[in-house]
């Protein structure tokens, strides 16, 4: 029996470096991913829905709470997995020497405003002592699935909790699995009555 967790908090914020004017000196920005997808910071008439509105969510542009989240889930966890962005990775670092970071590809993905396309999102997970040899379900580090036409931003698709899932080893007859940031439910209704999968 084993203690899972699924966490998928806002994103840490994105940095930039910039120049004010032509040679004058480089300046870091920081763009809020918290405030704009899940607290009342500045959105684009473009943009998808929002997430549920969470009144504390500016705690996740500091560092160090992701930091407290990766400590937190060592110590209550016997297993876990942590959705960030490819830019987000550092703020977790350094990882326990057990855990690997796999990667969920997002064909149809909606390019940002920046000259490369981010078409991939990491996913740290920490499989339970026990779980991590060759014996049993071996599962692919990379997933190809578009993300959700529909719902929350930030919301996965049901191949990525089971994907996941399956990387952590997860039993449903003796495995309890807590989902963190619960959101729009999906991870709850994608595990709800699995069979360990084996994806290739």
């Amino acid at each position: 029996m084993a203690r899972l967790a699924i966490a998928d908090p806002p994103y840490p914020p994105l940095f930039a470096e910039r120049r004010d004017r032509p040679g004058g000196p480089l300046r870091v920005t920081s763009r809020s991913r918290a405030l704009r997808w899940y607290g009342d910071g500045p959105r684009s008439a473009s943009d998808s829905p929002a997430a549920d509105y969470h009144p504390e969510a500016a705690v996740w542009d500091d560092l160090t709470e992701h930091r407290r989240l990766l400590e937190r889930l060592v110590d209550e966890y016997d297993g876990w997995a942590i959705a960030t962005t490819p830019d987000g990775l550092g703020a977790y670092h350094p990882l326990p020497i057990s855990a690997r970071v796999m990667a969920w590809h997002r064909p149809t993905a909606i390019p940002g405003g920046g000259r490369i396309i981010s078409r991939w999102e990491p996913v740290i997970v920490f499989p339970p002592e026990g779980r991590r040899g060759r014996d049993g379900v071996r599962v692919s580090d990379v997933l190809v699935a578009n993300p959700p036409q529909a719902g929350f931003v930030g919301s996965k698709p049901p191949e990525w909790t089971r994907w996941v899932l399956a990387a952590l080893g997860y039993d449903p007859a003796t495995d309890d699995v807590v989902d963190l940031f619960p959101g729009s439910g999906g991870v709850a209704r994608a595990a709800d009555g699995m069979l360990p999968l084996a994806l290739d």
